[in-house]
């Protein structure tokens, strides 16, 4: 198998987790709150297939994407030249996590919803982990799949020290071979991962004010109902983004 050399990055969704798991508490509350979010069950899910799917249609012809992990999408590049390459990525992630946040209160009719990931919604934010090294692209039948040390490595620094829930971090070999110029206030550290020790990152911050959202009142709740309803019964009847990602490939 040939091995390639490129950017590897993965876009993961902030907040999915703790998301999920309050969806889960619920279940346990009492019996008008657990009804309700069995008549509502599956809602997290197609939110999360929704603002995915928007990063990912950002990203399309940019980066090419590889695997879906649940809250998370994994994507590669081979470009010839790596820092005029760069600041396409950049551009690009930076604007993802824009429309990120927009489809986040474009989505704010949800709240009409009772159910627990409808109005967790609010707390979904979006991380960016950008890695530059050798990998496999190992085929088998019609999937593809891209494999090895360099892609462990990312995936293991998914989970580090960093307090925030919105960055982009970039590995030392990320930004050896990138323009970082563009992005002001970049943060040097230093993450202990199992297996690989002590790895030198760069993380930005982007420095856009944050969103305020109110809690939705009576009056929101009845105008958006229908609108809410209409939404999950749309997505329901779409192919899902595992299904829509299958089919191209």
């Amino acid at each position: 198998m040939k091995i390639d050399k490129g950017f590897i990055v993965v876009v993961d969704i902030s907040g999915y987790t703790s998301f999920i798991k309050a969806h889960n508490v619920s279940k346990n509350s009492n019996l008008f709150k657990k009804f309700l979010d069995k008549i509502n069950d599956g809602h997290g899910e197609l939110i999360i297939s929704d603002l995915l799917e928007t990063v990912i249609n950002e990203l399309d012809g940019t980066l090419t994407i590889n695997k879906l992990e649940g809250d998370a999408a994994l994507f590669y590049a081979l470009p010839k030249n790596t820092n005029e390459f760069s600041i396409k990525l950049i551009k690009k992630l930076l604007t993802s996590i824009e429309i990120f946040n927009n489809r986040i209160e474009e989505l704010l009719f949800v709240q009409s919803c009772p159910c627990t990931p409808c109005n967790n919604m609010i707390n979904l934010k979006l991380k960016c982990f950008v890695h530059y090294g050798e990998f496999l692209i190992k085929k088998i039948r019609n999937f593809e799949e891209i494999a090895g040390q360099d892609v462990i490595i990312l995936h293991r620094l998914m989970k580090n020290s960093i307090n925030s829930n919105e960055y982009i971090l970039f590995t030392e070999k990320a930004y050896k071979v990138s323009s970082l110029k563009n992005l002001e206030n970049l943060e040097k550290r230093k993450e202990i991962i199992d297996d690989f020790g002590k790895i030198n990152i760069q993380v930005f911050y982007p420095s856009g004010d944050p969103i305020e959202f109110r809690k939705p009142d009576l009056k929101f709740k009845i105008k958006n109902f229908f609108k809410m309803q209409k939404y999950f019964w749309n997505r329901k009847k779409e192919k899902n983004l595992i299904e829509k990602y299958l089919e191209n490939n």
